[in-house]
């Protein structure tokens, strides 16, 4: 068993909208994630890992299908609960793993829009959304028991509801870690 923490940049292109009043799409910052997980190794190669994430992007801008557009404010703030497999490649070169990941799971989104053009309304809401990931990187073997990782991920999740907004999520992380082998061997 492993514990793990993560921190990273969550970047989001344009996400498409709908609205009763119109659709287009919205614009969001580049944002920070935090993650904790806890690991178990099953085989040398394969892991399964049960992780808590944060991320919170600002949005930034707003454009309407009919070209009518601006800034708008407030944020997406959204919590993952994932169950992820990991694939550890045997490739070994100086103390470095690659390793593939895929992720299935729940997120909770809890977001707002204010001062959105072309009359549509302000609002804020929180949804609960089916959420998925596939990703990439390297372990770094710092010592027996001691790893940073880097690595990439895809995330997304079905349609998420702003009051009478529903926005994609689709978003792309770059993520630091460090891994730390819990004194416990389950399979003895």
């Amino acid at each position: 068993m492993y514990l793990a923490g993560y921190m990273g940049l969550n970047t989001m292109s344009a996400q498409d909208f709908s609205n009763p009043a119109g659709s287009g799409s919205i614009d969001f910052k580049n944002g920070t994630s935090f993650a904790g997980a806890l690991g178990l190794r099953l085989t040398p190669n394969i892991r399964l890992e049960g992780e808590i994430s944060y991320t919170r992007n600002d949005l930034s801008s707003m454009t309407l299908s009919t070209g009518a557009g601006g800034s708008v404010g407030k944020n997406l703030k959204t919590w993952l609960y994932m169950a992820h497999a990991y694939y550890d490649f045997d490739v070994n070169w100086r103390n470095l793993t690659p390793f593939v990941s895929a992720g299935l799971g729940m997120a909770m989104h809890d977001g707002a829009v204010s001062g959105a053009p072309g009359g549509l309304t302000d609002a804020s809401d929180t949804s609960y959304e089916l959420a998925y990931s596939v990703g990439t990187g390297l372990k770094y073997q710092m010592k027996p028991g001691l790893a940073l990782t880097g690595g990439y991920r895809y995330v997304g999740t079905t349609s998420l509801g702003i009051g009478n907004y529903e926005v994609d999520y689709n978003a792309h992380e770059f993520r630091a870690g460090l891994q730390y082998d819990l004194p416990v061997d389950m399979f003895k």
